[in-house]
């Protein structure tokens, strides 16, 4: 699905509007976040009420974390999963996903979690 970051368009955000509105077996949208950025965008935090407001289940992704230190990106983790958290709470996966597709750390954990969501594999709740 689009995004509604650099160079989205207009009617993006009304499809996006629509396509959390009607969509009944959604069961999680995966938000991608620059992390070098370091904090939710006004457009990132609308999206957050939306998925509140639709009751869609949300997991934000940190990309590009290639491009910074270690302390600087667990700082980052914090701050956006307690942005995301104030803004809507009951939707808000617990944990942050960190990934970068140039050096592929995280990746495993991107695709691990897409697949539990998928219940092509057991989650970590059913597995135990």
């Amino acid at each position: 699905m689009p995004g509604y970051g650099f160079r989205s368009r207009d009617e993006w955000g009304e499809f996006i509007m629509k396509y959390l509105s009607t969509r009944k077996v959604l069961r999680r949208v995966f938000l991608l976040i620059e992390a070098k950025v370091g904090e939710l965008k006004a457009t990132d935090m609308s999206f957050l009420e939306l998925a509140e407001q639709y009751d869609v289940p949300v997991q934000i992704v940190l990309t590009k974390t290639d491009k910074m230190k270690r302390v600087d990106l667990d700082k980052t983790c914090r701050t956006v999963i307690r942005s995301a958290t104030d803004i809507a709470s009951s939707v808000v996966q617990p944990t942050v996903i960190c990934c970068s597709s140039r050096t592929k750390v995280g990746i495993d954990a991107l695709q691990l979690e897409l697949l539990r969501v998928c219940d092509i594999i057991p989650s970590e709740e059913t597995a135990e």
